[in-house]
């Protein structure tokens, strides 16, 4: 190899040397500056993200009766003090006979029984609630028990026909609302519709778990 050529490959990598030894200090001052960056938007994305969570918790007020009417309708400004309070599983609408709260049977009943689980005690203490105070407090409430169209083949012993196990569980909610809810027994009573007033038609399996409910009627006055 000749000399000049020898020196040409020395000079070209002390140069390199050079180049990279300058170029060290101006990356580490860019890095420094991409984190500072970085840094920077990382909190005002959490500030960000923070003011929108306290936004949304304090510009959606619950809305009442939103849950239990959830087909809208007049029943949000129904009245009933407290109804958003009664439960997700109470359905609340107006009817011309009056206030109707519809509760499926399941939350008051196993299956062909008419003794009432906690859970549905639990919601007749908040109903009582209802039927007691403000201006419903005089008001006549109808209990009505609804089947759907299966026979009551294995309770046939004690409740011959839908007919008897209706009417026997709209009798085990007055009960309760007059012994533990301090409803007036003269101002409420009890009615078994068996399956003759059907909410949903078919033979399906919802079909019929929507038959089998309760319906506690606040009467207008006079009713």
């Amino acid at each position: 190899m000749s000399r000049n050529l020898v020196s040409m490959l020395v000079l070209v990598c002390g140069l390199g040397l050079l180049t990279s030894g300058c170029a060290i200090p101006g990356l580490k001052e860019a890095n420094q500056r991409l984190k500072e960056q970085n840094d920077r938007l990382v909190s005002e994305n959490n500030r960000l993200e923070q003011e929108l969570a306290a936004g949304n918790s304090s510009s959606i007020p619950d809305l009442p009766g939103e849950q239990n009417n959830p087909g809208g309708g007049d029943a949000a400004d129904l009245l009933i003090p407290g109804e958003n309070s009664i439960g997700s599983n109470v359905k609340v609408e107006r009817t011309p006979e009056g206030i109707r709260m519809t509760i499926p049977h399941r939350v008051f009943f196993a299956p062909g029984r008419t003794e009432l689980s906690g859970t549905g005690k639990g919601v007749l203490k908040k109903i009582a609630g209802v039927l007691n105070g403000g201006e419903y407090s005089e008001n006549t409430v109808r209990v009505e028990g609804h089947t759907d169209d299966v026979p009551v083949n294995k309770v046939r012993d004690r409740y011959p026909t839908n007919w008897e196990l209706s009417t026997a569980r709209a009798c085990s909610v007055v009960r309760y609302l007059v012994s533990s809810g301090g409803v007036a027994k003269g101002r409420i009573y009890p009615a078994g519709f068996a399956d003759t007033k059907p909410v949903a038609g078919g033979k399906s399996i919802d079909s019929r778990q929507k038959n089998r409910r309760v319906e506690i009627t606040i009467l207008n006055q006079g009713a």
